[in-house]
């Protein structure tokens, strides 16, 4: 059984190493760190979809700076960790106790980045109206679940998300 935990999660943490080198790759293609390959800059496309003020572009730059200073140990430390891992898978027979540890550690590392996404999130939703706020739950639903379509009651039609 634990072998079997292992083993998953090893197969769920390259599952996401190929997502970040496939999102690594997309954007050294376009040439061009920090921005989108359609040509616009970070916090651009929010601002058209939201038509948000010049004021609240302001205040949302400055929020996106501060998240990347205050995440960016904690995204170096899961890439080193995942760099570890690959070492290890590489390895002709891999210690599975110390995989073990290094995949908790990585999820560890993950959950912290995750309470920094959405307390980032939490802080950008403070700074819209009532209407910009539907607008980004909407894109927020999108980017998560594929064109908005998702399942439970929390994004039910039904429910209004305040």
């Amino acid at each position: 059984m634990k072998r079997k935990l292992v083993f998953l999660g090893v197969i769920l943490l390259i599952a996401i190493n190929v997502s970040v080198l496939a999102t690594v790759g997309y954007r050294w293609k376009c040439g061009q760190r920090g921005k989108i390959c359609e040509g616009h800059m970070p916090g651009e496309y929010l601002g058209q979809q939201l038509s948000l003020s010049d004021s609240q572009k302001q205040k949302m730059e400055t929020l996106r700076k501060a998240f990347e200073e205050r995440t960016i140990e904690i995204r170096e430390n899961l890439l080193a960790k995942r760099n570890e891992l690959v070492k290890l898978l590489s390895e002709p027979q891999p210690d599975s106790t110390k995989i073990e540890s290094l995949v908790k550690e990585i999820g560890t590392a993950q959950t912290e980045l995750e309470k920094e996404v959405v307390n980032h999130l939490l802080h950008k939703k403070e700074m819209l109206t009532p209407e910009q706020q539907r607008k980004f739950l909407d894109l927020l639903k999108e980017r998560l679940f594929h064109e908005g379509k998702c399942e439970g009651e929390i994004f039910s039609p039904e429910k209004e998300v305040r």
